[in-house]
């Protein structure tokens, strides 16, 4: 049996060095926790944001959902006719329209100053015992004025 043995030295060689090469893996290593220390950080900051910017995203849609519905409630029929009225506006008689011939359609009426009676509610009837069950309130609105746009209406600017 032959055994491993090693292999004689030259004369004059030193043994390799180790240290330098260790030192080198230790400083890898370092750098590598060091570098995915900084990335945890940016990217725990960066959900931070994320969140403070979901809270200002839902305040903002509440607030918009707010908004739209003033609008929504400025802009309903029975609304436009009350600030309307407020303002001194009364209905339009009937119309007059110009066809493209300039010739004149139809007679108008003038806008008459007396309004029109506003919209109110009917008393609701008191429920008797016997019938509590089957009482509903039953409210009477009367149609709002709304303008009334005729097909032969030429455009404003329009010349015949």
């Amino acid at each position: 049996m032959s055994s491993a043995r090693p292999a004689p030295r030259r004369p004059g060689a030193q043994p390799a060095a180790r240290s330098p090469f260790v030192l080198l893996i230790v400083l890898l290593l370092a750098g590598g926790l060091f570098g995915l220390l900084l990335l945890n950080s940016a990217v725990v900051k960066d959900s931070f944001k994320l969140d403070d910017l979901q809270k200002q995203t839902k305040q903002l849609t509440d607030e918009e959902q707010a908004l739209q519905q003033d609008v929504d409630e400025y802009s309903a029929p029975d609304e436009l006719d009350k600030r309307a009225r407020e303002l001194g506006m009364v209905p339009g008689g009937n119309p007059a329209f110009l066809s493209p011939d300039g010739k004149v359609k139809g007679s108008p009426d003038v806008a008459t100053a007396e309004p029109l009676p506003e919209p109110s509610e009917t008393p609701t009837p008191t429920p008797t015992p016997s019938a509590s069950a089957q009482a509903s309130p039953s409210v009477s609105v009367s149609p709002s004025v709304s303008p009334v746009i005729s097909p032969s209406a030429t455009p404003l600017g329009t010349t015949p």
